[in-house]
């Protein structure tokens, strides 16, 4: 019976202690509330009257922006309540990128066809993007672009390729391979007179006008030089059409797959 009596002893003595604590800060004027940052809490004692006054207090000792969850600043201050907020915070973030370099052809008829030199040796850059991330505790809610700073520039590779040589003692810049055919001024569809309004003769090419363009001089082995001055329905692409005077001679060349040379 004795331990019995000192427990309940205990008990009373344990709700007389909570009460007068509860009726001492009733006295005061004072309410308990929890202060709730993204989730963390922390409990703090106050006066006022409303939420929006309880932030005035504690704005001081909280370094982030934030705003209210769930209840309004006029709301009133109840004893033990939560008023929970969430952080608004901005990041400002640069990230590298490498930018590659693009090389650069320069011809040069000084130099052998199939010569490359490289003139100038290529190398990447490098950029920094910076963006401003915002956050509402830990959720990204926004991106935005700042600016992009060159760390280092972008050097361009150059390469010099040679167009010059020599076939025949002609002097050539560029090689085709073409599929060559022969007409005469007498072939049905011809009138003697070319599309560029020249003679048909010896010596006048049909061409593709957007593969060689009209006036330009080509090497063609077994029959020599000859201008781009005509073209043909069937011309079309790596297509030419070399004139003859004669059909005798047309016929004796027949269709061949050439390389030709286009010259200087």
């Amino acid at each position: 019976m004795k331990t019995h009596f000192r427990v309940l002893v205990l008990v009373i003595l344990t709700l007389v202690i909570g009460t007068v604590t509860a009726s001492a800060s009733s006295m005061l004027g004072t309410q308990s509330v929890v202060i709730e940052m993204d989730g963390v809490p922390r409990m703090v004692s106050t006066s006022v009257e409303t939420v929006g006054e309880v932030l005035e207090q504690v704005e001081a000792s909280i370094e982030e922006n934030f705003f209210l969850n769930d209840l309004e600043e006029d709301d009133l201050v109840e004893d033990m309540m939560t008023i929970s907020l969430t952080s608004i915070t901005e990041k400002v973030v640069a990230t590298t990128e490498t930018v590659a370099y693009e090389t650069e052809i320069v011809y040069n008829t000084e130099m052998e066809i199939g010569e490359e030199v490289v003139t100038q040796a290529g190398k990447d850059g490098v950029v920094s993007n910076v963006t401003k991330e915002v956050y509402h505790g830990k959720e990204l809610v926004s991106e935005e672009f700042v600016e992009a700073k060159v760390l280092e520039e972008v050097v361009s590779e150059i390469i010099e390729v040679g167009t010059h040589g020599v076939i025949n003692g002609y002097s050539y810049t560029q090689t085709m391979s073409m599929k060559v055919t022969a007409y005469t001024p007498f072939d049905e569809g011809c009138n003697g007179i070319t599309s560029t309004g020249t003679v048909a003769t010896k010596g006048v090419l049909a061409v593709d006008p957007s593969v060689i363009p009209y006036g330009t001089r080509v090497y063609i082995p077994g029959y020599g030089v000859a201008v781009a001055e005509d073209t043909g329905g069937a011309i079309q692409g790596n297509r030419l059409d070399v004139c003859y005077d004669t059909k005798d001679e047309a016929f004796s060349w027949g269709v061949r797959n050439l390389t030709v040379y286009i010259l200087q």
